[in-house]
């Protein structure tokens, strides 16, 4: 049975493997852990501000992760959304436990923007996000700056 809690710092090592797994399948742009340092503060950068990081377990083994950045303005940022490929759709459909536990924790919280970035050759992600009703925005539309890992990103944003 999959399990879906609070990140623990000793969970950090499977995230990141899991994250760089996902992020270099060889159709984009090798990145490390240097590009994105969030990954070795999840505690101070999630949880301390505001935000929250989940992940997600079958019989202790990492299977996904999703986590919400907060940005001040009833803003946030959806960031680190992985789901290993055995856990994507049925019978699983981790994607969205993970997806749903984030949206009820932004509703929580008081959250009305959830904003996000993707790359462009992400065609799979890009149609979850159409499906869970974020728009495709323009990068000058979006209501803040942040930095993400890929240059070619296409950008989201949900209003609650």
């Amino acid at each position: 049975m999959i399990e879906i809690n609070i990140f623990k710092q000793s969970d950090t090592d499977d995230i990141i493997k899991l994250v760089l797994h996902c992020q270099n399948d060889g159709t984009r742009p090798l990145v490390t852990v240097n590009d994105q340092p969030d990954l070795l503060h999840i505690i101070e950068e999630y949880i301390d501000t505001g935000g929250n990081f989940w992940v997600a377990k079958n019989k202790g083994k990492l299977a996904g992760t999703i986590g919400l950045y907060p940005c001040g303005n009833s803003t946030a940022i959806l960031k680190k959304f992985f789901v290993y490929e055995e856990y994507r759709s049925a019978p699983h459909h981790l994607g969205q436990k993970l997806y749903f536990t984030l949206l009820d924790f932004a509703k929580e919280k008081g959250i009305k923007t959830i904003i996000l970035d993707t790359p462009k050759n992400t065609e799979r992600a890009h149609k979850f996000y159409i499906k869970a009703g974020f728009k495709s925005v323009k990068k000058e539309d979006l209501p803040l700056q942040y930095s993400y890992p890929y240059a070619d990103s296409d950008f989201f944003m949900l209003q609650i």
